[in-house]
């Protein structure tokens, strides 16, 4: 058999001038040959056409078909390939979350899944499904965002920031309603704000119950990158508004009086700002000692014969900053609460003079004098700007030495991201119905020189401002949950289900205050099932790692604390009904303290099933 060879074919097919069914054929008088089909641009077709300019003319019917189907190949490769990056990025962005919370174990999504369930079903039933759905959402959402923002890539950061934007609205809106509660605006009282805040806090720690990084810096990288989106937001608003001649004639007035408040405020305030406005004071200046001291490297700066002293020396500063700032936060819970428990107090928070008749003398003359010493004040402010300075040059030296790009790659990130979405966000809400509600409020500001320099913003600029606010909330949610670990009101281990529990058992506390005891047994029980799951969770993945095969010990253990939890609250309740079966319990007093007794309960089952 012999073998053809493809090109002498090729030349054969191209010398015959025909492929195989029929093709055109040009004779040398320019016609075609019989049984043929004329091409485009033959001279038969027209007689006074040259034979040069008929092939002039097919060619470029020919290349205008050619570069027409090379426009569409090119439009379908665009949209082919803008697809693909939409699905990369999508798939890159659950990626990063995924990795971040670095796959949920069964006891994981158990402790996530009680959580939401008990936001939802008490939340609810205090404050009303829909705001308590927002609230539950926003803590979800904020989570999801730490993640991204607590990374060290500048890429995931980035996407952290941007979606900081939304995260941050969705926070804002029951952080107000809670604060709204809180100095008695919407009608209700500072309870009502505790149980928003703990429905956000509880999300937000059973989200991240599988999160590694929650108990290691994590939270707090994620607040410095929430602050840093909103330092791109506020640069973007200079920016827009500096070039406004009304703003920049306002802007010296009303910076004045903003000061003048605010050192009236932190310096010499009236009564009812007195102690909440100290004690809001101590806690900043303890935090900031608190974290500069850990941070700043001060054994480093003396002879190596004396550096044991030196640590020794810091480690005792940060015990005592720690005590104080436990102090000041029970004492800051004091003064806003213990008005609306006891009916005797007129102040809502405690004024200095109220202070001094409910803590007995010479005690109480000399606390009250403490809380409105000026002088004392003053150093605090002192403290707390020396501490913040030295931080700073302390972060300054290790920027430098860690390499200056990547320092700002991670700095710019978040701010990025976060101008982003905020300018897509400020160009859909700045509608003719917002502007009109923001001046509404704006009217309201006190005082009226900054009322007068904020209208003078454009609406666009307007509503950046108020999603500048909504990130600060992030932020400080972030820094709350960092400080918290810091001080060690949390546990080392299962940070995120102890702060879970510890937000219900604040519901539960919001129960008790309406009179609703029975549920408050079953909310604390359901504390007890979040936080025992989650601390089992914990412990097999520091044992066996995640990817051991652990789905039915875990949820045998699950259902083993609910029903645990379920029988330690249906013996409370049945207690606490026939103890109290022939009195109607109206003090609230009462009331706490049979919570107390079921929280022991609680207690002391778990450490017998611990054991």
């Amino acid at each position: 058999m012999t073998v053809s060879d493809p090109d002498a074919s090729a030349d054969e097919t191209v010398r015959n001038g025909t492929a195989a069914g029929g093709g055109s054929r040009t004779r040398t008088d320019g016609g075609a040959e019989p049984g043929t089909s004329p091409r485009v641009g033959n001279t038969r077709s027209n007689p006074n056409t040259s034979p040069g300019s008929a092939t002039r003319s097919s060619s470029s019917v020919v290349s205008g078909g050619n570069h027409g189907t090379r426009v569409h190949s090119r439009l379908e490769s665009a949209r082919t390939a803008a697809s693909a990056a939409g699905k990369r990025g999508t798939s890159a962005l659950l990626g990063a979350v995924r990795s971040a919370l670095t796959q949920p174990t069964t006891s994981d999504v158990a402790t996530l899944l009680l959580t939401l369930a008990i936001c939802l079903a008490v939340g609810g039933s205090l404050i009303g499904t829909r705001l308590a759905a927002v609230a539950t959402v926003g803590g979800v959402g904020a989570a999801l965002v730490a993640t991204l923002l607590g990374s060290d890539r500048p890429v995931r950061r980035a996407v952290g920031g941007a979606l900081a934007v939304p995260a941050a609205v969705l926070v804002a809106v029951p952080v107000t309603v809670a604060w709204a509660f809180a100095v008695g605006v919407a009608g209700f009282g500072p309870f009502a704000a505790v149980t928003v805040w703990s429905l956000v806090v509880a999300a937000l720690a059973g989200t991240l119950a599988s999160w590694d990084r929650l108990g290691d810096g994590g939270v707090h990288a994620a607040a410095r990158g929430a602050m840093l989106a909103a330092l791109g937001v506020v640069a973007v608003v200079v920016v827009r508004v500096l070039p406004e001649a009304g703003v920049r004639e306002r802007v010296g007035p009303a910076v004045a009086e903003v000061t003048g408040v605010a050192s009236g405020v932190l310096l010499e305030p009236g009564q009812t700002l007195a102690t909440v406005s100290f004690f809001g004071l101590v806690l900043a200046t303890a935090a900031t000692v608190f974290v500069t001291v850990g941070y700043v490297p001060i054994e480093r700066l003396v002879p190596p014969d004396r550096r044991e002293t030196v640590s020794r020396v810091v480690g005792d500063v940060r015990r005592g900053n720690s005590i104080a700032i436990r102090a000041t936060l029970v004492g800051l819970t004091g003064v806003v609460m213990l008005p609306a428990l006891l009916e005797q107090f007129s102040d809502v928070p405690l004024s200095p003079r109220e202070l001094a008749t409910i803590v007995p003398a010479p005690a109480g003359e000399a606390l009250a004098a403490i809380v409105v010493a000026r002088e004392l004040r003053t150093l605090f402010l002192v403290v707390l700007a020396v501490a913040v300075l030295v931080a700073a040059l302390e972060w300054s030296r290790r920027a430098l030495r860690r390499g200056l790009a990547v320092v700002l790659a991670r700095l710019a990130a978040p701010m990025v991201g976060g101008v982003v979405l905020t300018l897509v966000f400020a160009s859909v809400l700045a509608t003719p119905a917002v502007e009109a509600s923001l001046e509404a409020l704006v009217r309201q500001i006190e005082p009226q020189v900054v009322a007068d320099l904020l209208l003078e913003f454009p609406p666009i600029a307007l509503v950046v401002a108020v999603l500048l606010v909504a990130l600060g909330m992030l932020s400080s949610l972030f820094g709350t949950v960092s400080l918290l670990r810091a001080i060690r009101l949390l546990p080392p281990r299962a940070v995120g289900s102890a702060l879970a529990a510890m937000a219900i058992l604040g519901l539960a506390g919001s129960l008790v205050v309406i009179g609703r005891t029975e549920a408050a047994i079953w909310t604390a029980a359901g504390a007890f099932v979040v936080w025992d799951v989650g601390e089992y969770a914990d412990g097999l993945r520091a044992e066996l790692g995640r990817d051991a095969a652990t789905m039915r010990a875990e949820l045998v253990h699950a259902l083993s604390a609910v029903a645990t939890g379920g029988a330690v609250a249906l013996g409370t309740v049945g207690l606490y009904r026939w103890a109290a079966s022939d009195v109607l319990v109206v003090d609230r007093r009462l009331a706490a303290a049979a919570l107390g007794a079921a929280l022991l309960a609680v207690v002391l089952v778990a450490l017998v099933l611990r054991k």
